[in-house]
């Protein structure tokens, strides 16, 4: 049984892990345990890859403007309290935060193929109820609900609505991103996917509800849950250097003139490959367009004969047979939002033609911003998101002739019927702003003020 676990032996805490630090300043933040009737919120995540940071920021500086004060959990508390500034914390508000160490999860037994197992999901809940009590302990709050921006790191392989009771023993809530095995039928095969991804900690009685990024499966949750399911936007942030960085600068002159066609982040689920099939596909058709490959990239990726295909393509582009790519498989990650709003916001059009991926993507929410076309895969969220909202058009899986077709029709502003594309960027944009995510966790921090 669960209670009768053992606790885990404690990592080696890094100095600030019981310093409490303010987003204006890094400075050691007073206790305020003289405001009572300002609630807390412990917000946690375990993953700091990708987005993680700046979503991070962004609940952070959300729910200190509903009016909680909130004690983070973080794998890099330094890199919270940057984001947390870069996300708008209110002046006033800043005594009000305090970071704190919280180790990265590992990836499960299973070869490292998810986020989790039995046993290293148990792992993050018992060390963020560590963690926890040390940060209460340290800045004398008491944290009234956790908050995961991240649920679905602490569900995977451990079906037991029992674990945040005896661990946190807090209301919680979170936000669950891939939760799109909700949309098939009832039958045993469903019923062992709910027990592998986890999903009987939702039925916690200490569970105040959770969101979700993808819409389409909410009244199926809430029948499954007994929970009040949101749907949450996914936000983004859109600043911009004063000057553009020395990345963008080169990627507007090697493409000179010629329009600009763009994806950051180069995994395999992106449809990084396709996208080179299509500028091989424009190369050979003359075509004035430009193709960004940006972010990192890891060919091990890709199998044998991808890997080949892909090595002659990075020849062609040495030898000059492809004059019309930017890629350097050897690049780091992009190091701040802004350069990466810059670098985005210099294309014409943005790739998000993914492979074998269900749930939302940021890259629509910057495309909004900006008011960019996108290429999107047909179907699932990202797809469905493109028609409702005329800001792109879709393709099938994989299909790089219909994708290069797209390219052309987008270029010329049009849609399949060669009609004026019409997008309706401001609807999408108001759908995902911050200014929702403000609306939906300040009646969670409303809620947590009602008695009982």
């Amino acid at each position: 049984m669960v209670e009768n676990l053992q606790p885990l032996e404690p990592e080696p805490a890094r100095p600030a892990t019981g310093e409490p630090s303010r987003p204006a300043t890094g400075e050691p933040a007073r206790p305020t345990s003289g405001e009572p009737t300002r609630p807390t919120v412990a917000l946690v995540d375990t993953l700091w890859i990708g987005h993680h940071p700046m979503y991070f920021g962004q609940f952070t500086a959300s729910f200190l403007r509903a009016g909680a004060r909130v004690i983070g959990l973080c794998p890099d508390p330094d890199a919270a309290v940057r984001e947390a500034e870069h996300a708008g914390v209110p002046a006033d508000r800043r005594d009000h935060v305090s970071m704190h160490e919280l180790p990265a999860g590992g990836r499960s037994w299973f070869n490292g193929r998810f986020e989790g197992d039995p046993l290293r999901t148990l792992q993050r809940w018992q060390r963020t109820a560590e963690r926890l009590r040390a940060a209460e302990k340290a800045t004398g709050w008491h944290a009234d609900l956790v908050y995961f921006p991240y649920l679905d790191s602490f569900l995977r392989f451990l079906p037991l609505s029992s674990i945040p009771e005896v661990t946190i023993d807090r209301p919680w809530s979170g936000l669950y991103l891939r939760n799109h095995h909700h949309r098939h039928a009832p039958s045993l095969l469903h019923r062992l996917r709910l027990i592998a991804k986890g999903d009987a900690i939702l039925r916690s009685p200490l569970c105040r509800g959770i969101g979700v990024l993808d819409e389409r499966f909410i009244e199926t949750m809430e029948r499954y849950s007994g929970l009040r399911v949101d749907a949450f936007p996914d936000a983004t942030r859109t600043e911009r250097p004063e000057q553009p960085p020395a990345r963008v600068n080169e990627v507007l002159a090697a493409a000179a003139g010629r329009r600009i066609i763009g994806l950051i982040g180069l995994e395999k689920r992106k449809g990084a490959l396709n996208m080179m099939r299509v500028a091989r596909l424009a190369a050979e058709a003359g075509k004035p367009w430009y193709f960004v490959f940006a972010g990192t990239f890891g060919l091990a990726e890709f199998s044998p004969g991808e890997q080949r295909w892909i090595e002659r393509f990075i020849d062609d582009m040495a030898s000059g047979v492809l004059d019309n790519v930017h890629f350097d498989p050897e690049a780091p990650r992009i190091p701040t939002e802004a350069e990466f709003n810059a670098l985005f916001a210099s294309f014409d059009l943005a790739w998000a033609a993914y492979e074998g991926f269900q749930g939302s993507s940021g890259t629509l929410s910057k495309a909004a911003a900006f008011e960019i076309p996108t290429l999107a895969t047909a179907g699932e969220c990202i797809g469905e998101r493109v028609a409702r909202y005329r800001i792109g058009l879709t393709i099938q899986e994989g299909d790089s002739e219909a994708a290069f077709e797209a390219i052309g029709r987008l270029l010329d502003g049009a849609d399949w019927n060669r009609r004026p594309l019409d997008p309706d960027y401001a609807s999408f944009r108001d759908d995902h702003s911050i200014g929702r995510l403000d609306q939906l966790l300040a009646e969670m921090v409303a809620r947590m003020r009602e008695p009982g």
